[in-house]
């Protein structure tokens, strides 16, 4: 019976393994398409605009110091005449085609990783380091979370594509979950290499975006909560904390916001209150929003719900998962934090502003479905060790031929009548874009345009028209008017005297 029982196990083992490397290679093909875009993406709008010093000097000097003096510049220009997000500015300037007009094939790849590593390293952490879930349970709930952050994102520009919307948003949020990362493994381990990351990622933050800039410290705050009076070292990473507080008051008392956004930027009580509980009500509105406009998300988290339960009931539980209620409320409020800087400022919201809040949204659910399924794992067993009765869905056995095969099959069914909502996966809009012929056209035209702008001998630049809308890449088009914002930059990164768009032949 021994023997029988250890084949059984042994079997299952080896189901488990397979199936979670079915859902990770899943995860690794829908990239595929992404990545194809790589030989189509191109600078656009505002790459130019701030590419343009650090490009000059490169051009004259082949020079990274020169071209870091010339970022410098850039940020010290817009700081003074349109925002005050430092870090970013810096990052805008150092667009790949400063370097070559033959680099920006490395955005696309950049972007996934920055967003593939630092959700992978928190949740590894986490589940696998903290909770001790198998590595199975890690693969499967690490892919699903990835999909859906990557492949439902609501602006695969700013999330993926322009370098400019992805290094004021996916970057920051690389930043901001690394920071988080640092904070949990630091109160652990008291490292003062983790220490040294926290700072960085701080300082990063602090000329950042806002929604990145906020959501580091609230974390922050509420471990210090959880651990400060046991763990008294981890007031340590208050120094981090006090860094980006300050890098952020250099960051907002910029003149150039003021420029940007004009007195709606003054601060005062009532309007803080206002922006708190507008916040709140926006959290509401766009979760509603979520579940009308991406159904299949809401299956995937099905799904997590069964991969953390059947996890949790085949190990001894080794967290105590207290207080669920409060824990649920906070992790909403971590939500609706990120709604607050846009609402307060009361500008106009950018395309990367929706990505970040939905992929805090994501994980601030699966921090709920993990903790909330956790504290119900415990109470279950405190529930049949006073009866002396064992329910089925404590038995993985039982639980599996009950509960978890049935919803998979009722998951499958799912998805299939909410396959219309699958063509606004990434892949998808990639696939289409790719098999339309609008990529390849579109990339003739760009090569087009660029060997114009790059011929020494031409002074004055008439560009064939564009279409504007390219799927899921960014294009921002010139103008007939050769003193409009985009001819302007474009003229000014080619070093040439104008810049025209022309009706194309």
């Amino acid at each position: 019976m021994v023997y029988k029982n250890k084949i059984k196990q042994k079997k299952f083992s080896i189901i488990k393994i397979s199936f979670t490397l079915i859902i990770i290679l899943f995860f690794i093909l829908s990239l595929i398409p992404l990545l194809y875009m790589c030989r189509y993406v191109h600078a656009s709008g505002d790459d130019y605009g701030y590419g343009m010093l650090p490009h000059l000097a490169w051009l004259n000097s082949h020079s990274f110091v020169e071209v870091l003096k010339a970022a410098g510049a850039t940020v010290r220009e817009y700081y003074y005449g349109w925002q005050g997000t430092w870090a970013s500015i810096f990052l805008f300037s150092l667009q790949p085609e400063v370097f070559s007009p033959d680099l920006y094939w490395i955005v696309p790849i950049i972007m996934i990783f920055l967003t593939v590593i630092s959700t992978s390293l928190l949740l590894f952490y986490i589940l696998v380091k903290k909770l001790e879930f198998p590595l199975t349970a890690y693969g499967i709930i690490n892919s699903c979370l990835l999909l859906m952050m990557i492949q439902f994102v609501p602006s695969t520009k700013s999330a993926i594509f322009w370098y400019n919307g992805t290094a004021h948003y996916i970057i920051p949020y690389f930043f901001a979950v690394l920071a988080i990362y640092s904070f949990f493994k630091f109160i652990d381990t008291y490292s003062y290499k983790v220490w040294l990351v926290a700072l960085f990622s701080m300082f990063m933050l602090g000329g950042a975006n806002y929604l990145a800039a906020l959501l580091a410290p609230i974390i922050l705050c509420f471990l210090l909560i959880v651990y400060g009076k046991k763990r008294r070292k981890s007031f340590l990473l208050l120094i981090p904390l006090a860094v980006e507080m300050i890098g952020l008051g250099i960051s907002m008392c910029a003149p150039g916001n003021f420029v940007r956004g004009g007195e709606e930027l003054s601060l005062t009580f009532s309007k803080l209150v206002s922006t708190i509980i507008k916040s709140f009500e926006q959290g509401f509105i766009t979760i509603i929003e979520y579940i009308k406009d991406k159904p299949v998300v809401f299956i995937i988290m099905l799904f997590m719900v069964i991969v953390v339960w059947e996890s949790l009931i085949s190990k001894p539980l080794n967290f105590k998962y207290p207080y669920p209620c409060i824990f649920v409320v906070a992790m909403f409020c971590v939500y609706c934090a990120m709604f607050a800087p846009v609402i307060y400022a009361g500008t106009e919201v950018s395309g990367g502003v929706p990505n970040t809040i939905f992929q805090v949204f994501l994980l601030t659910v699966t921090a709920d479905i993990v903790y909330v399924l956790g504290w119900g794992r415990r109470k279950s067993k405190e529930r049949s060790e006073k009866t002396g009765k064992r329910a089925f869905y404590l038995e993985p056995v039982k639980f599996r031929r009950i509960v978890s095969i049935p919803s998979i099959i009722v998951c499958v069914i799912f998805v299939f009548f909410c396959r219309g909502n699958l063509r606004d996966m990434t892949m998808f809009k990639c696939i289409d874009y790719v098999v339309s012929g609008q990529a390849d056209d579109y990339k003739l035209q760009m090569e087009e345009r660029l060997s114009l702008l790059l011929d020494p001998s031409l002074r004055e630049v008439e560009l064939p028209e564009i279409n504007q809308e390219q799927g899921p890449l960014m294009h921002m088009e010139v103008l007939a008017d050769p003193n409009a914002w985009t001819n302007q930059v474009v003229g000014q990164f080619y070093q040439k005297d104008k810049v025209v768009g022309v009706k194309r032949k």
